[in-house]
């Protein structure tokens, strides 16, 4: 069996990375009236993870009992595959004048470098917690909450041949497509994935999408569009459970304009 991906808390500043928060479940065990109001992996939004890449990110629990809340603790994440984190310790600040409920702060560390995360332990994630009421009163549940750990994506090779032409001529458009491949602590082309073509005109901020492509065994993707109009290309993948969205570097077309003739 695989040794389970643990990774020790520090402090550290929090990344600019993501999660996603799922509302918290019934508890499994429980005495007294405490209860667990909210949890927040990373200020809810989606871990995304690249290769070798190392992530602090912060956990709030929001907890109420009449008498006060004492600790969360222990805590900690667990994901597919055995996969396990360690949340540091909790410092719990009261947020009403009575101090009947209290939010408990931690950080964890998430690497995916050195064989402390495999690609199979993508996907949801869930917060495994003990919070203790200084009556003596808990809440216990090892499905408190959940969030999304995903590996990057990325475009690469994004090009638009020929970069000047005019309209009604055809333009190719390429890319390539690579994702975080946390066994190899690489890159690697991300085969069959479709990815969306999308124009902006001059002047404007919206990007329309134009067709859609598969990506072939080495993530390479292609179109042959018309021009309509001076602006800029750009492509998008959106992700799935396992892997993030990626948004490729914005490709300039210019177009030529029209010849004149004489007489016209």
């Amino acid at each position: 069996m695989r040794k389970s991906a643990v990774v020790l808390c520090a402090v550290a500043a929090i990344g600019a990375v993501a999660i996603v928060l799922v509302p918290a479940t019934s508890p499994e065990t429980s005495s007294g009236d405490t209860g667990l109001v909210s949890v927040v992996v990373n200020h809810g939004r989606t871990v995304e993870l690249g290769p070798a890449e190392t992530r602090t990110v912060a956990v709030e629990v929001t907890a109420s009992d009449r008498s006060g809340i004492r600790a969360v603790d222990p805590i900690g994440l667990w994901g597919p595959n055995y996969g396990t984190l360690k949340v540091g310790p909790m410092s719990c600040v009261p947020l009403d004048a009575a101090g009947t409920t209290a939010r408990c702060s931690g950080e964890a560390v998430i690497a995916a470098g050195s064989r402390a995360l495999f690609d199979d332990q993508a996907g949801t994630w869930f917060v495994d917690l003990r919070i203790r009421a200084t009556d003596g009163d808990r809440y216990v549940s090892k499905n408190a909450a959940g969030f999304s750990l995903k590996r990057t994506a990325g475009f690469d090779l994004a090009s638009v041949a020929p970069a000047r032409a005019a309209v009604g001529e055809a333009v190719t458009v390429r890319g390539r497509l690579r994702r975080a491949d946390w066994d190899r602590d690489a890159e690697v082309p991300q085969q069959g994935t479709t990815a969306y073509l999308q124009f902006r005109p001059t002047g404007s901020s919206t990007w329309t999408t134009l067709a859609s492509t598969g990506t072939d065994a080495d993530g390479l993707l292609s179109l042959n569009v018309p021009v309509r109009g001076p602006g800029a290309f750009q492509w998008y993948a959106p992700g799935d459970k396992w892997t993030g969205g990626a948004l490729s570097e914005v490709l300039p077309l210019r177009v030529d304009a029209p010849e004149s003739h004489p007489g016209q």
